[in-house]
């Protein structure tokens, strides 16, 4: 029966394993001077090769003549271990094994010693996906574990591990393989089965498998499975559903140019032809990524892992690009693959995301502009000059701006001159509080008169402050909500004059001293109050009521 690549060509000893010697000569070193541990974490991305290093280790400190701390694989413990036909070497997947029976288990079994070999091995693999109770159940046995009982956990998410687990084990960091090596070790697969694939063929696919054998075996099993005689590069790309190279660089001149409609069109054909829509949006960022180091770094040669030509191309094409429209760029495509996890329609969010891609630098630009025009209005000045047509008179006028983009409202310069004009110290007023509740109805009662007081102190925080509403109140603390439009607004009232003004017209108003907070409407208090006690409960339980103490 046939075998899949990444089966046939499984490294059989350390010093087959890609990419990991600082990871196999440690081990290797161990195994030489009889130094062995009781527990491993072997932790690293999808494909660096831990499990089969795990493997490899089981047989190597079992083996009857280990050479230079590699197993023989010719003995008869090695080929038990290899046929599971010896049963001392145990291999679990932690994702479907990871409740606290399934521990209790093995911690029942574990006292027993090994029929046929010197250590009985447990390789547990995607360990972080066990249960906090298995975890804890495992602890003790890893604290003291039997002599002849050697764990290995394996896993591509070290950080989910609880620190009592991690601190009882030896770490082992795999890395991410390099193009350079999986090239040459496909170069080598290749040359052994007696075919021949254009090298630029296996850099496409040491490109498009992130650095993990298990899947560029794939792709290349893949490949060569369809023509293992003369395969092309186009047949590559369509085999794999990667969209070529030259069509994105033609899409994304036409998104840079601001041509919506032939960029669409270009989608709508890459769908047509079948290409994945999940694979293509991945292109697309690593075709982005490309271009800001292309753009920013000095040694895009050794970092792009491409040849020269192409990097130059990436250079030409970022040259009329700004470095704050390729970030924007990355951080909306970024958002749109997560997006396509959750949803049926993956095509409408990529051409939603290509959408925002043409219209980014606009945005950009106007974002520039209400920032520059709020710093005008800082100052208190907004006089424009304006030319008119020839014959007539130039003349500067001060112009009224009203409602710029839903971003500022703002009234006549002349208002705000004399907003500005008006603007004295005012002497501290003293709040005399009576100690009672204010209703949370009253304020809102009164809050036009509010709005209006602002207004005759400072029309910009007035115009601020009109897009908001009260929220909430309690504990002499206002909460002002704005909706989902008006986030500019809500960055600009909590500037501390608008905030201090504010803050001081109400006291004043309800003679009682008021503090206020400032939120989007989406951003519910009751759910944060709720937060907060789910948090408060969970430090209680944890530590205990006799220590705890909170304070209100």
């Amino acid at each position: 029966m046939y075998q899949a690549l990444y089966r046939q060509y499984r490294p059989k000893t350390f010093d087959e394993v890609l990419g990991q010697e600082h990871v196999t000569t440690t081990l290797k070193n161990q195994i030489i001077s009889g130094n062995i541990g009781h527990a491993y974490i072997f932790a690293g991305t999808k494909g660096t090769g831990k499990t089969s290093t795990a493997k490899i280790f089981s047989r190597a400190v079992n083996c009857l003549n280990p050479k230079d701390g590699n197993p023989c694989n010719e003995c008869e413990i090695c080929k038990g271990i290899m046929d599971e036909s010896i049963m001392d070497v145990i291999e679990m997947d932690a994702a479907s094994n990871r409740k606290i029976e399934d521990i209790r288990e093995i911690r029942d079994k574990v006292i027993y010693p090994p029929s046929k070999t010197k250590y009985k091995i447990y390789i547990i693999d995607e360990v972080h996906m066990l249960t906090n109770q298995a975890f804890n159940a495992l602890l003790k046995t890893l604290e003291e574990p039997p002599k002849h009982l050697i764990f290995i956990l394996a896993t591509t998410e070290l950080q989910k591990l609880p620190s009592t687990i991690v601190s009882r084990c030896q770490r082992f960091d795999f890395k991410r393989l390099s193009s350079k090596d999986i090239i040459a070790n496909m170069q080598n697969i290749l040359n052994s089965l007696n075919i021949k694939v254009d090298e630029k063929i296996l850099r496409l696919i040491a490109r498009n498998s992130e650095g993990a054998m298990r899947d560029y075996l794939s792709l290349l099993d893949q490949l060569i499975s369809y023509n293992s005689e003369n395969l092309t590069y186009a047949e590559a790309l369509e085999i794999l559903g990667i969209a070529n190279t030259e069509l994105i660089f033609s899409l994304v001149d036409n998104i840079k140019n601001r041509r919506v409609e032939e960029a669409l069109i270009a989608i709508n054909n890459i769908i047509q032809e079948g290409k994945d829509i999940v694979q293509f949006i991945k292109d697309l960022i690593q075709h982005y990524r490309n271009l800001l180091i292309a753009k920013t770094s000095d040694s895009a040669f050794n970092i792009m892992d491409m040849d020269e030509d192409m990097i130059e191309e990436y250079k030409n094409q970022s040259s009329g690009m700004t470095l704050d429209y390729i970030l924007k760029s990355l951080e909306v495509l970024n958002d749109s693959e997560r997006r396509m996890a959750w949803t049926t329609h993956p095509r409408i969010i990529l051409e939603m995301a290509i959408i925002k891609l043409t219209n980014l630098e606009e945005r950009l630009s106007l974002e520039e502009r209400v920032k520059r025009l709020e710093e005008i209005l800082d100052k208190g000045k907004a006089s424009i000059p304006i030319n008119f047509k020839e014959g007539e008179k130039q003349v500067e006028r001060a112009i009224k701006l009203e409602n710029v983009q839903d971003s500022v409202k703002v009234a006549t310069s002349q208002s705000i001159v004399e907003s500005k004009e008006k603007e004295e110290k005012e002497e501290p007023v003293d709040i005399i509080d009576d100690g009672k509740e204010i209703p949370f109805e009253s304020i809102k009662d009164n809050w036009t008169k509010i709005l209006n007081i602002i207004r005759e102190k400072d029309v910009k925080t007035n115009a601020f402050l009109k897009e908001g509403k009260p929220s909430h109140f309690s504990n002499n603390k206002l909460t002002i909500a704005f909706g989902d439009k008006f986030g500019f607004h809500k960055a600009a009232m909590e500037r501390p004059h608008n905030k201090e003004l504010l803050e001081s017209v109400l006291s004043s108003y309800f003679n009682k001293n008021i503090k206020v907070a400032f939120i989007m409407e989406n951003d519910s208090v009751e759910d944060k109050m709720e937060d907060k006690e789910d948090n408060i409960k969970d430090i209680i339980d944890f530590f205990g009521e006799d220590i705890v103490k909170i304070e209100k």
